[in-house]
């Protein structure tokens, strides 16, 4: 026998949660062509994986990688970690379909956001005249916005090189925003519904996966839709045996923290609709203060969804596998003061001018007008005081402290606190610390119905979101990481499952046929590991690494990553729903 691609000797983990087995892996066309012993065949490429496991390739259930793949196509942040394909489309973004009247921005452009309808306090403007977006995005990445619809954009996104795999989600905020323009921010009419309808139908038929909301305030137009319509779009996904994902909304009506509250909303359009549901990267953010209360939130969460589970609804999480995870990674706590930086022309200056009392008085006259939520001590789901610890400064006595708390110790108002520390170390650093969320995080992350996700983009490991040097935003370490992070923090559990978990019960859960597991016929998307070596930097010192640990990623039978070397390959593609 001949084969594309041997790989020899290696432990076999197929995905289904089996035991593990001794066995040789066969490629051809892209495929898996034979599993077994395979000592007498031939291959034009073979590796050797004595004292290796071969897995499937990971599946990242919550990615925004539809969103950025146009720009950033080499997916190597995902692909260092074994992860060949991911779910994009989530919280209700997707970058198709679109009409001819609004630009729905993906939230990682802030580039475009600014080049289009420049702002120094709005840090994210979704909604903006397209025609403004299409310019600046010819401007700032060379991208021709010429579709309208979700195959055009699958399309479009397959034209050019991909190395990885993505199953798209269709947004429903894109869907809405199609139909009703940037008039979206109300209730829509009975004939814009039958328009909204006929669009989710119309993406269904192209490939899409199912259907995402995203129920935050901010993530607008979604939060408009009531429940009888989410519920009418839905039953069109429940048609196509599609799956419906929803980033719940984390406060009520009066502005206050309200998880359960949204994790009922979205369970119960699913119960409604009969459709199969997913909830995104559940968390205990906001639920509690102490890590005793966050786990308590945690199990009050899990033993809801079990009861709802019971009810009849369909359903599973994702869960990013760490409690210190934000969407970027900002290198200089200098992007959270964007509007004064900007002000200043650089954080250095920006440094100085805290030291000048009419400065900072502006500054605090600005914050309590409501213009830059992000500073006001007095909107709590919204500032960043309570979410924030400092991550690196020159006074090593505020290092781990939460802003929050490091204020109230010293007696003084939070922007005040933040003022003097900014004015004292402008290289300074913060991250995104759940208060003693360990403990909630593992209790999300083993249980039977969780998925580990990354919640995160396409990209490597140097690029820069943000507007300039000063206002960095690199990708959070998830996004490098989670994977590898989920693989070692439960040494003692069974490895065929935590494989299970990563690879063939996410591709059940979001029908991603011939992918998951290791079987003849299958595409042939394969990992090489080596367990002892296996390592996560995102709790180091430099976050910003590949881990270690994954000696071979295998894309629709070509050799992707080798080594940690990128061979190229661009073996990838946009996948679409039943693809056989």
């Amino acid at each position: 026998m001949n084969f594309d691609l041997l790989i020899k000797n290696g432990l076999v983990v197929d995905g289904t949660g089996a035991d593990a087995f001794r066995a040789d892996v066969g490629v051809r066309a892209g495929r898996i062509a034979a599993i077994g012993d395979l000592s007498e065949a031939s291959a034009e490429t073979t590796i050797d994986a004595s004292g290796k496991c071969v897995t499937p390739g990971f599946i990242d259930p919550h990615s925004h990688a539809d969103l950025s793949v146009l720009f950033q196509p080499s997916m190597t942040n995902y692909l260092m970690q074994g992860v060949t394909t991911v779910v994009g489309g989530n919280c209700g973004h997707s970058y198709a379909p679109v009409g001819d009247e609004m630009y729905r921005a993906a939230i990682i452009d802030s580039r475009v956001q600014y080049a289009a309808n420049p702002s120094y306090f709005q840090m994210t403007q979704l909604l903006f005249p397209k025609a403004d977006a299409v310019r600046a995005l010819r401007e700032e990445y060379g991208v021709e916005m010429d579709w309208h619809s979700f195959s055009e954009y699958l399309d479009r996104c397959n034209a050019q090189p991909m190395d990885g795999n993505i199953a798209p989600l269709a947004g429903y905020s894109a869907i809405r925003g199609t139909v009703m323009g940037l008039d979206c921010l109300r209730e829509a009419t009975d004939a814009e519904l039958d328009a909204m309808e006929r669009l989710t139908r119309e993406c269904m038929e192209q490939g899409a996966f199912g259907l995402s909301t995203g129920a935050d305030p901010q993530y607008v137009p979604g939060p408009f839709a009531t429940d009888a319509e989410t519920v009418r779009m839905l039953r069109v996904v429940r048609d196509f045996g599609g799956v419906f994902a929803s980033h719940t909304r984390n406060v009520g009506p009066d502005g206050r923290p309200d998880r359960m509250g949204g994790y009922r909303t979205m369970l119960e359009q699913a119960l409604a609709a009969g459709v199969r549901a997913n909830v995104s990267h559940v968390h205990t953010l906001g639920m509690g203060a102490t890590g005793e209360e966050t786990a308590r939130a945690a199990e009050e969460t899990l033993r809801y969804f079990e009861q709802m589970e019971r009810a009849g609804v369909d359903l599973s999480y994702d869960v990013i596998p760490s409690p210190y995870s934000m969407d970027m990674t900002t290198p200089y706590f200098s992007t959270f003061l964007r509007p004064f930086v900007l002000m200043s022309g650089s954080r250095a200056q920006l440094a100085k001018n805290f030291g000048v009392p009419d400065f900072r008085k502006m500054v605090r006259t600005v914050i309590e007008a409501g213009m830059y939520p992000l500073m006001d001590a007095r909107q709590p789901m919204m500032s960043m005081y309570g979410m924030l610890a400092v991550s690196r400064h020159k006074n090593p006595a505020y290092v781990g402290k939460n802003l929050l708390a490091c204020a109230a110790e010293a007696g003084v108002d939070p922007l005040d606190l933040v003022m003097d520390l900014f004015r004292e170390d402008p290289d300074m650093g913060a991250m995104l610390m759940m208060p003693d969320a360990e403990k909630s995080n593992e209790i999300l992350c083993r249980h039977r119905m969780a998925m580990p996700c990354s919640d995160g983009f396409t990209g490597d490991k140097t690029m820069n979101f943000g507007l300039n040097e000063d206002l960095m935003m690199t990708p959070n370490p998830m996004n490098f990481c989670f994977a590898v992070r989920y693989l070692t923090q439960h040494p003692k559990a069974r490895f065929e499952d935590t494989i299970r978990t990563m690879t063939g019960f996410v591709a059940e859960r979001f029908n991603i046929a011939g992918r998951g597991v290791l079987r003849e016929g299958a595409f042939a998307d394969i990992v090489v590991l080596d367990r002892a070596a296996l390592h996560s930097y995102d709790r180091d010192e430099n976050v910003l690494q590949y881990p270690e640990g994954i000696d071979a990623v295998i894309v629709n039978g070509a050799l992707t990553i080798s080594h940690k070397r990128h061979t190229g390959a661009a073996a990838g593609r946009m996948l679409r729903r039943d693809e056989k």
